[in-house]
């Protein structure tokens, strides 16, 4: 229901830009896995070659290609801004307020210097050794208290 509301919108202002990657069913799929952690079966591959874009659907023998050079003038000029729209979104994934705005802007700076795979920084990792190491420096209080929030946050899987 809310695909075909946008799409509605989007169609009294440019009909191509209308057009969607991926269905509602499988973005709400999206959704809900990231939410649990549980990551998704891969569906298909894609890779760019030159002015093609080659797929491969996973259990589906062959390839396909689609050559975005033979596409008319007013198509090829409504798809780049719609792909320089989704790689500048996707660079905000995850991110909000001045985070998000960073990511854009390191892709966008990226992408003027002629470099695609421009990524913001992942987060910090946590090392679990540390954290074993600087709960035995906290009190016997302090540590029942660390312990019990770890086991909030972390479950079984945080073995003290």
């Amino acid at each position: 229901m809310a695909r075909k509301k946008k799409e509605t919108e989007m169609s009294n202002e440019n009909e191509a830009a209308a057009v969607e990657e991926t269905p509602v069913e499988a973005t709400e799929a999206t959704e809900g896995a990231a939410a649990t952690g549980i990551k998704r079966p891969k569906k298909l591959t894609k890779a760019i070659e030159g002015t093609e874009v080659v797929i491969t659907v996973i259990g589906v023998e062959g390839e396909m290609r689609f050559d975005a050079a033979s596409l008319s003038e007013s198509i090829q000029n409504k798809l780049i801004p719609f792909g320089l729209g989704h790689k500048l979104g996707d660079a905000a994934a995850g991110r909000e307020g001045l985070d998000a705005k960073a990511a854009i802007e390191k892709v966008w700076d990226g992408l003027m210097k002629e470099d695609w795979s421009v990524r913001a920084p992942a987060a910090p990792k946590v090392n679990i050794s540390d954290v074993k190491k600087n709960l035995a420096n906290l009190s016997p209080e302090e540590q029942e208290k660390a312990k019990a929030l770890l086991a909030q946050m972390f479950g079984d899987s945080f073995k003290f």
